[in-house]
């Protein structure tokens, strides 16, 4: 029997382009000063600029955005919250710590803070998706839901809204919703193959081959497609 490992569990396709993952929260950049050659040295071997006196708020926000860059998301906020105390009558470091405290994992700290900067900007559609996507990851997918919508009822066309909301609906089994978001933003062959891996993660591996066929039956489809179908053919249609 044939083994089939699963590397990547989603991959979209826009036309003309290669294979992508599943889109991902943005990671919000700060502006980093230039490096000189008496630089200290991060945790994780990365030169930090060289600082005046007084200047170890910005210290720790440099190597917190160094932190979350590596995917230390935890040691990142423990970094930005002592930076915010630092200077309490500066601005919050929402910007920075909404996505740190999701990578965490503490989802409610996240929404809170992506809360507060929808407070200024209520028509970002990349903070609603973002809040949204936190509100997936949370499992409270209804909320999740409204957010998606709320982002794309202002942008119909903002891809991340588009393809991280159909993903989740495939996910709960509601196909034709999932397709109806999944084609416009990146085509059949893609959408097809997303529901195909969704159907195996769950454990329905007649759905996938179903889903696979039809995927491969459209113009510039994955190559993984072909390989998904071979492996299900040679297991006698069960990859788990």
């Amino acid at each position: 029997m044939k083994h089939f490992q699963l590397h990547f569990l989603i991959i979209v396709i826009t036309s003309g382009c290669s294979a992508l993952p599943q889109i991902k929260r943005p990671f919000v950049n700060t502006k980093t000063p230039k490096v000189s050659s008496g630089s200290p040295i991060s945790q994780l071997g990365v030169a930090l600029p060289a600082m005046k006196p007084g200047d170890n708020r910005e210290l720790k926000i440099i190597a917190a955005d160094q932190m979350s860059k590596h995917g230390f998301w935890s040691d990142a906020v423990d970094l930005y919250l002592q930076a915010e105390a630092m200077a309490p009558k500066k601005p919050k470091l929402d910007a920075q710590l909404a996505p740190a405290f999701a990578g965490a994992g503490q989802f409610p700290e996240s929404i809170q803070r992506y809360r507060h900067l929808l407070k200024e900007d209520s028509r970002n559609v990349a903070l609603i998706s973002n809040l949204a996507y936190t509100m997936m990851e949370s499992k409270d997918v209804m909320s999740a839901e409204t957010e998606f919508r709320h982002a794309l009822a202002i942008d119909p066309n903002y891809e991340n809204a588009r393809v991280n909301l159909g993903l989740m609906l495939a996910r709960q089994g509601r196909k034709e919703e999932a397709l109806s978001l999944l084609i416009p933003a990146i085509g059949e062959s893609a959408a097809h193959y997303n529901l195909g891996v969704i159907a195996i993660d769950s454990g329905d591996d007649s759905t996938a081959r179903q889903e696979f066929l039809l995927a491969a039956s459209f113009p510039n489809t994955p190559k993984v497609t072909h390989e998904f179908l071979i492996a299900l053919s040679d297991s006698g249609g069960d990859l788990r």
